[in-house]
């Protein structure tokens, strides 16, 4: 299982008590502004619940991977260790 795969996991099990705890959601919207960065132009993050950001951090983390792995990929863990 790669870094995206195991952080849309985790957010995907999140309870809405849990996004709220230790700034969860805070964390992750930042994460998707800085894959954007990697990812290129062309995303726009509409105003969404927290519970849909896993997906929205499945989509511009796959196309930060492609843009560059070890960037994202760095950023994925981090966000995976803040988010416990």
């Amino acid at each position: 299982m790669n870094e995206l795969d195991r952080l849309v996991r985790r957010l995907r099990g999140l309870t809405p008590r849990g996004w709220q705890a230790h700034d969860r959601a805070g964390v992750v919207r930042r994460l998707v502004d800085e894959l954007v960065a990697i990812g290129g132009e062309g995303h726009v993050l509409p105003d969404v619940p927290d519970y849909a950001l896993a997906d929205v951090i499945a989509v511009v983390g796959a196309d930060a991977l492609k843009v560059d792995p070890a960037a994202a990929n760095r950023l994925l863990a981090a966000a995976y260790d803040q988010t416990r």
